[in-house]
């Protein structure tokens, strides 16, 4: 059993001692070639210019890459073959090179056995038993393939479909692995490389369809395609570098929320203005009898531009509930919470559990809550440190900016209001666990919930003050009555006290007390 944990939980190697070295020798050759590569293509230039001014921007940017990952990260085998991939794809992908045909397709080839591996094991070199060792053998084989064929010693056309089975090959082997792992910071790196691989990849995609169906044909459209081309690769790079990098990764899913939202948008407006023009011109030819011509496409634009604000506002609302669950259950169970803790629980009940729902949604690394300069609620840390924090900024500067980033422990601070009182209530947030601040739509979601929040604890402190004021009364009451009970107790004793005083009366015929009975004289 032992054995087989190990086996599962086997990973690449670090890059150190003669794998360091080699890496390093490789990296630099590839780096010489790419440079060499981009300043030739530079200086024999194209037929248009902005297409090698987007060739020259797209050698930058991953040559870039290459160096940031070199040097951040040198002793990762992950990073080092995505590294190597991205010089391969520096050469490769760019068009008027000095050298022949036949070394550009073996570094393509090269490349893409590296970003094929590099996709397999990303991101931290784990190797998954039963799955991990099938596609290796089959993107080595692919490899192999593609080199026969481009020495000739093949002649077949099979490498092309066996690169892209291996690469979706290796893309199912990730999202399985998103799907299974618990580590929160392992599936944020995922789908930073998930939005740069299906963006990049559909720009590529796209451009090598566009080309295929326009052809040779003359103007505008073959600079788009390449455009497009170009900028696919560069997100493809991007992505990989922010996901090696761990650099904001929990903003993951507002760039994916944003980009979805923006291309739901334009497809939908598009969409609209197609069909709305192609209805208005069939409909004047129908009844009219006429071609109305440019007057269907500026009523189509019209119709799109109205449509737009209530398309805009659905689209964004879809996308953050499908790509920001997180914020959309803030906004949506706080009150809610509120609603029901509201009625019998007590102030620092209430923020206690508000404050735990703010701090899951935004994945603070800390974060605590403040009422009339008192630290009510924490999370992350206790009470008796956080009560520690200067509290005197805000109680002297109750209208001071909501975010101060020089503070180490609380660099955020929402002010929350005066709750039915003077003093200001305050909400503080620390950093996210890799260091980061949060964006305007993470604080735009707190603020949401501070209206409700508010009410709530006017509520709540309205009821403790009128419960202190009742427990008071009754301790008056009980007081009045443990006095009235004695002062009736103390009447009561008198009487009995009296009769015991008092002489008991003579029996009939009893001589009296201190007289002697004698003898008649």
């Amino acid at each position: 059993m032992t054995s087989g944990a190990n086996l599962s939980q086997r990973s690449l190697p670090r890059l150190s001692g003669r794998l360091l070295c080699c890496y390093r020798i490789a990296w630099a050759v590839l780096a010489f070639g790419a440079v060499l590569t981009s300043v030739l293509s530079a200086s024999l230039g194209a037929a248009d210019p902005l297409i090698t001014l987007v060739g020259v921007a797209k050698s930058a940017v991953l040559l870039s890459v290459a160096t940031i990952l070199f040097y951040r990260r040198q002793h990762d085998a992950v990073a080092a073959l995505l590294a190597l991939a991205f010089l391969t794809w520096t050469i490769s992908s760019s068009h008027d090179l000095a050298t022949g045909a036949e070394l550009a397709q073996l570094l393509d080839r090269c490349r893409f056995l590296l970003f094929a591996l590099g996709v397999l094991f990303f991101p931290d070199g784990r190797v998954q038993r039963g799955r991990t060792e099938p596609i290796v053998l089959a993107t080595a084989s692919a490899f192999l393939v593609g080199i026969a064929e481009t020495l000739r010693l093949l002649p077949s056309n099979l490498f092309l479909p066996l690169a892209i089975i291996c690469v979706l090959a290796a893309v199912g082997s990730l999202i399985a692995r998103f799907r299974t792992s618990t580590n929160y910071a392992l599936r944020q790196q995922v789908k930073w490389v998930a939005l740069g691989l299906i963006a990049g990849v559909c720009l590529i995609l796209g451009a090598r369809a566009g080309s295929a169906v326009s052809g040779s044909t003359s103007g505008s459209m073959p600079l788009l395609w390449e455009v497009l081309f170009q900028l696919g690769i560069i997100i493809v790079a991007l992505g990989f570098l922010v996901s090696l990098l761990r650099f904001r990764l929990f903003d993951a899913e507002a760039v994916i929320s944003r980009s979805a939202a923006y291309a739901a948008l334009t497809i939908a407006l598009v969409a609209t203005f197609g069909g709305t023009e192609a209805a208005i011109e069939n409909l004047g030819q129908l009844y009219l009898g006429m071609n109305i011509g440019s007057i269907s496409g500026a009523m189509a634009a019209a119709v799109a531009a109205v449509l737009l604000n209530p398309l805009h506002s659905r689209i964004t609302e879809w996308a953050e509930n499908r790509f920001q669950p997180d914020l959309a259950q803030l906004k949506r169970d706080v009150p809610d919470l509120l609603a029901r803790l509201g009625k019998g629980s007590s102030s620092r009940h209430l923020c206690n559990a508000v404050l735990l729902q703010i701090t899951n949604a935004l994945h603070a690394k800390r974060s605590a809550m403040v009422l009339d300069g008192v630290v009510v609620a924490s999370e992350g840390m206790s009470i008796s440190i956080a009560q520690h924090w200067n509290l005197q900024p805000l109680l002297e500067h109750p209208a001071s900016s909501s975010c101060e980033r020089t503070d180490l422990l609380f660099p955020v601070r929402l002010a929350l209001g005066g709750a039915g009182s003077d003093a200001p209530g305050w909400i503080l947030l620390g950093p996210r666990p890799d260091g980061t601040l949060y964006r305007r739509e993470d604080l735009d979601a707190v603020r949401s919930v501070v209206p409700a929040l508010q009410q709530g604890l006017v509520v709540t402190r309205h009821r403790e003050a009128l419960d202190i004021s009742i427990n008071r009364r009754e301790k008056r009451f009980r007081t009045e009555i443990r006095r009235i009970h004695a002062r009736l107790s103390a009447l009561e004793r008198q009487p009995v006290e009296r009769r015991s005083r008092a002489p008991s009366p003579a029996a009939p015929g009893a001589m009296p007390q201190g007289r002697t009975i004698g003898k008649a004289p």
